[in-house]
């Protein structure tokens, strides 16, 4: 019978961000916005690692603003998942990076926003995207030799396209 119970746990973080301008010309206002996000926790019973836990992550973005456009080019930072819950069967993900293009044209009530996630179609496994069960080597037979039975790590999407309208009233 399983059944959900508070844990003595210690989970503990840091998050900074910033915005800083860069230049002001003919071309509109450059700057440059980061986030860097640090995440850590551990069952203080067990010492094992919390589930569900984001790795060191950061995003670097270079912004303009000229007239009613906004536009930005955005990097995404994401490091090794290595602390993963064993008690939980977490899957241990590579570190990868991503761009990311976002631009937007405001007018009176109105805004158009679009964008391209994953510019460059880059294939990565989201640290807390969980499993497939029952994908993968959990059908193999025999078990293929060290490589997780309880399934696989779930893809990050790939390029997508965006766009949206908005209107104020």
């Amino acid at each position: 019978v399983l059944k959900y119970v508070n844990q003595s746990a210690r989970l503990y973080g840091l998050d900074l961000s910033g915005h800083l301008m860069l230049a002001e010309s003919g071309w509109g206002e450059w700057g440059m916005k980061g986030l860097l996000n640090y995440t850590n926790g551990k069952n203080e019973d067990t010492g094992d690692e919390l589930y569900n836990i984001m790795p060191l992550n950061a995003r670097v973005a270079l912004t303009q603003k000229l007239g009613g456009w906004n536009n930005s080019a955005e990097l995404v930072l994401v490091q090794t998942k290595e602390g993963v819950s064993d008690m939980r069967n977490e899957i241990k993900t590579p570190g990868y990076g991503l761009f990311n293009l976002r631009g937007s044209y405001a007018w009176k009530q109105m805004s158009v926003d679009f964008g391209v996630e994953n510019l460059f179609n880059k294939f990565y496994y989201l640290p807390t995207g969980g499993a497939y069960t029952g994908q993968g080597t959990t059908m193999a037979n025999p078990a293929l030799p060290n490589y997780p039975q309880w399934g696989t790590a779930v893809p990050g999407m790939g390029r997508s396209l965006y766009t949206g309208v908005s209107y104020k009233f």
